[in-house]
This record gives structure tokens, sequence and C-alpha cells, in this order.
């Protein structure tokens, strides 16, 4: 028999017919075959190829690669993405800019209706009827068991298949709840809540973390495979999203409550702790000494365990994916690093850089005050100043880190699902709700490689607010935080928060007070970045740089800029009251969820619909 079956729009299922000769990549799925279930799930090598099947989703069109990682998890109180104007709503209407602005509806193209699989949801569908398959196959005919190949290879699928449902959660709430494959009584299937499936995957999870191998071995040698840990990992993430606040549906409106009984949640937090206990015991992984190498290796592709990165999306380098090409600093072509543009989609809020300590390490690699132009005259490339305030870009990612050129629109740089910090500041806040006393020296084990030190001189204690600060300083631009304020049940009040703060850092009032509202720039050549690279000095942007520089350094050869409170822009946003305001157009806690697209529904035979007050 085939290994399947069903096509079906509303689920993303696709005919899977794999074929078992030998592929150089894991990631290479093979071509199409008809060897039976009992061949292919009996023994490692066929049931890994099964496996390569559900990764290969994470490239495809529409998918991970070019949708879902990249569109997802803006706007917050700290990111934000560009592509309005000062003063106006929009300058496109591009699914992108209206997820952003919280403002989505059922009818947006740019590959999210397609009228075939190849939309996200249908995507994420597909994966998990490949997990399902082999779920279902390596229980019937494989043997697994702790310890065994077989066993780790259904733990692959299990933790693989908890990813999806999770994502689905995070972005769609209550979906179909498909846990076999797909049969001809249940190809349209109604939503389940979402509680259901969170217990399923908890479930599942568990499970998987016994089955999985360490980190190491030929199935876990990089990490962009799955290991225990990344099971760990993913399992206290999701406890954590369970056990807090969500969108959920009220009548024909949307409500952000808690639905976990007091009992419940404090067992998800004890399952989440206990999960992050095994990774930090198991010793596996370690927070890398320099902040910016995690995201230089990551540019790298380097793969190999031991560092602070625990899983990765796998992508392949140069083939599929678009981290750079969206999220990267933004770059003009330099016809050596990148021989495209790399556009820079996310923007920082202003007021974050000024939030952060001026000691913090992590600022100047996350929050970047330029971009990188070509310099027709002197034939160079240069970091250029923005234009104003609002100017301040995501720094995490560059195209002179990357591997490979980038000579497309996929640059193939791997998304980090999991890093060791996320491990720490997990265990630090589940600990703190439950109570006990360890969870401050993990939380400042975390500040500590922030400043670069290894004495207690920026220890804070543990509370949940310094623990909400920490993650915005250590996870700004990594798909998290819009995740982490809709479990705190804050995601509304924290972009309203920054909005505030905005108006503040523009008229310098309240904890902006003493934020210059003028800087100094001029120009120096570093050879140790690109050889004849012309860099930027910047005097003005720490809190009490007041000095006018063109008169206590007259031949320093500094240039004169208005910046926070500045009212003309030229080709850049400033700090106008239309930008502020503007920073979403639905209520965004009655749209942290999308819509199912108007094709899903359409194809659903009548049982699936919107709820949350949006249209179908």
């Amino acid at each position: 028999m085939k290994i399947l079956s069903k096509i079906n729009i509303f689920t993303g299922i696709v005919a899977l017919m794999i074929s078992f000769s030998s592929c150089e990549s894991f990631l290479e799925v093979p071509s199409n075959s008809l060897i039976s279930d009992d061949v292919v799930y009996c023994q490692p090598d066929s049931a890994y190829k099964a496996i390569s099947a559900i990764y290969d989703i994470i490239g495809q069109n529409n998918s991970y690669r070019n949708r879902l990682w990249i569109q997802m998890g803006i706007n917050t109180d700290i990111e934000y993405r560009s592509g309005w104007s000062s003063g106006s709503v929009l300058s496109s209407i591009k699914s992108d800019d209206l997820f952003a602005l919280y403002n989505p509806n059922s009818s947006i193209g740019d590959g999210y209706n397609n009228t075939d699989a190849a939309n996200p949801w249908s995507r994420i569908y597909q994966g998990i009827e490949r997990a399902n398959l082999a779920i279902e196959g390596i229980r019937k005919f494989g043997n697994p068991a702790e310890g065994n190949d077989m066993g780790h290879l259904l733990g692959t699928a299990l933790t693989m298949r908890a990813f999806f449902f999770y994502d689905l959660i995070k972005w769609w709430g209550d979906v179909p709840a498909r846990f076999e494959p797909v049969n001809e009584a249940t190809i349209y299937m109604a939503k389940t809540d979402r509680d259901t499936i969170y217990n399923q995957i908890i479930k599942d999870l568990q499970e998987a973390s016994g089955l999985l191998y360490a980190p190491g071995t030929k199935y876990t040698n990089t990490v962009k495979m799955v290991s225990r840990d990344a099971a760990r990992g993913l399992l206290a993430r999701i406890c954590l999203s369970a056990a807090g606040y969500s969108q959920r549906p009220s009548g024909t409106d949307a409500v952000v409550k808690i639905t976990m009984s007091d009992n419940r949640r404090r067992e998800l937090y004890t399952i989440a702790r206990e999960a992050c206990r095994q990774i930090i015991a198991d010793g596996h992984y370690k927070l890398d000494g320099d902040f910016k190498n995690i995201f230089y290796e990551q540019c790298q592709d380097v793969e190999t365990h031991g560092r602070e990165a625990i899983w990765e999306l796998p992508y392949n380098m140069g083939i599929r994916g678009r981290m750079v090409y969206n999220l990267g600093l933004s770059r003009d072509a330099d016809g050596k690093n990148n021989k495209v543009a790399i556009s820079g989609q996310f923007k920082i809020m202003p007021n974050f850089y000024y939030d952060f300590n001026v000691n913090d390490k992590r600022r100047d690699i996350t929050v970047v005050p330029y971009k990188v132009v070509k310099n027709a005259t002197l034939g160079v490339m240069e970091q250029s100043l923005s234009s104003g305030v609002t100017g301040f870009n995501l720094g995490k990612w560059r195209a002179e880190w990357v591997k490979t050129p980038i000579s497309g629109t996929d640059d193939g740089v791997s998304p980090i699902v999991l890093r060791y910090a996320d491990v720490l500041l997990m265990f630090a806040e589940a600990d703190l709700f439950l109570g006990g006393s360890e969870g401050a020296g993990y939380f400042n084990q975390v500040r500590r490689r922030a400043f670069g030190t290894t004495a207690s001189t920026y220890d804070l204690p543990l509370t949940l607010e310094n623990i909400k600060k920490e993650r915005a300083y250590e996870f700004c631009g990594e798909n998290i935080r819009k995740y982490d304020l809709e479990r705190w049940g804050e995601l509304k009040s924290s972009i309203d928060k920054a909005k505030t703060s905005l108006f503040a850092l523009r008229d310098a009032t309240g904890n902006y007070s003493d934020v210059p509202n003028t800087i100094y720039y001029r120009y120096v050549v570093d050879n140790s970045i690109t050889t004849g690279e012309r860099t930027l000095v910047i005097y003005g942007l720490q809190r009490g740089e007041t000095d006018d520089k063109t008169v206590t350094d007259p031949t320093g050869g500094w240039t004169k800029k208005t910046w926070t409170n500045a009212t003309t822009s030229t080709g850049e946003l400033y700090l106008s009251d239309g930008f502020i305001n503007n920073m979403y157009l639905g209520n965004p806690d009655k749209r942290q969820l999308l819509p199912i697209m108007h094709q899903i529904i359409l194809a659903s035979n009548g049982s699936l619909t919107n709820d949350y007050g949006y249209d179908n």
C-alpha cells in the first residue's frame, strides 16, 4: 500500500509517496514509490527517510522559510515592522503589514489564501500528517523503545508534531486536532479547544523526552536535528504558554483569559521547571561568553552541539530561508557578501535603545542606529546614520557575517528555535511561580553574561517584572516577545506603554528627560570589519552626552543632527503623533490570532468557521 492517501486544502494533506534510495542530506526527501508501511517502518534506515519528509516541510514555499517564521512575531512593545509612513496608516496592504498592525482579514493573499496546499495553514498540516504517518507506522512495525533507533525516530516525529501544533495554536488558536492519519471519515474536522491539544502534545513531549537520544549521536549530530534537549525545551515553553493567558472566543468577540485551573497551572509550571532542570543537569550546553558570537555562528552555519544554540530549524545553507534577507541589518548590495539588498524589515522601538543599561553588551548587537550603504563616490560600503530616531534597526543578523554569499532572496540561515539562555530564564520563571529558591541564580547567569562579568555587580532580585524585562533584552527580534506578552496577558498594555514612552522620548520627559535631542557623527575607516568600510562614530546617543561637538571639537569633522524631537524627515519616519498612534489598527487583545483564510473555510465542507469577531 502507499504511505498515503488524501489531498484536501483545508488540512493541507498531500499524497506522500516516498522511495528509499540513498540520499546525501537528511533534508533530501526521496522520490515517489509504492513501498508498504510494514517495510518502511520496520527498520531505522527507511523510517529515517519518512522523518526527513517531516523536516522537509520547514523549507517549502509559503511555510517557515518565507512566511511563518519571518512574519508572525511582530508588532510588540520592543519591535515593529516598517511599512507605514509618518502621519498615515499604511503605505501598502501586504499581509505582513496587516498582521503586524493587528488588522488581518480572511481574504489576505500573499500566499496565505492559495487554492492549493501551498499556504501556511496547509503546510503545517502537511507536516502533521507526515508525523502522524511516521508515529503510526513506527508504533505498529518498528518496536520502538528507549535506547533504540526506532524509539529515537518515534520521539522525533512526536516532537515535530508538537512543534507544528504549538505554532497552529499560537497563530490560529483553536484548530482541528489531527493526531491520526487522515481517513475517509476524518477528512473534514471541526476545531478542537486548544487546551485539549495542549494536554496531548505535553504528553507526547514527555514521552519523546524519554525516547530521544542526547546530542551527539548519528541522529543528533547537529542542532538542526531534534534531540532530547530540544524536546525538553519545547515542553517547557508549551507548558508556560498553556498555563498563561490567551485569546479565547466569546460569542462574536474575543476575550483574553486564563483557562487552566490553579492546580493544573502548578502542574504545568512544575513540568516546565523539571524539563529545564534536566537540560541544565545534563550539561550539554552553556551560555556563549560573547553575545555577538551566538548570531555570528548562526550566520556562519555552525551547527555543532555544546554551544548556546540547542535547536535550529533545518534550512539548507544558501538554498532555503530568509532570515538575513528579511530580518537582517539593512544593507545595500555589495557584490561580495550580498549580491542583493537586505531589506531590514524589523525595526526596534526607539525608546528600547535607551532602556538598556549602557554597559549591557547586548544593546549594540541588537539595536543599531544605522544601515549599511554603498558610497558610489568612494567605492566603499559605509554605515549610514538613519535619517531619524525611528531608524533603529535590528542588528543580530548581518550579511557580512554569512558563510555563503547571499545571491537571492533565500540565504539559508537557520532560525534558532531554542537557546540555553531561554532554558535558564524559563527555569527562573517557573521556579518563581512555584516559590522555589534556585531560579535567581540562573536568572543572574544570563545577566552576568550580558555585562561580561562573573561578579554580582549587575545581579537583580528574581521578580516577574525583572524576568519580563530580561527576556526583552535577551530575545529582541527572535520571534519570542509577542508570545511572552500574550501568555502574561500584557500584549496591548505593553504596546500602549511603549507608545507612552515614545511620546516621553520625543518630549524629553519622564524616564527620557536626560536623553539628548541632538547627535553628532563622523566617519572613520575600520579595516577590522570589511576592508575599507567606513564606520560611524556617534556622540549624543548616550544619556548625558550634551556637548556641542562642533564647538568643543571644531576640527573633528562632526556633523550635527536633530534627533529625538525632529519634526521633518527625508525618506524615514520620525516621532510624529501619527507614527506613534498607528502602532496598531485593531485592538491587539482582540486580534492576537489570525483568521482562518477564506479558501481554507471554503474547502472545509462547512466544518470550519471563524470566530473572535472575524468574518469568513
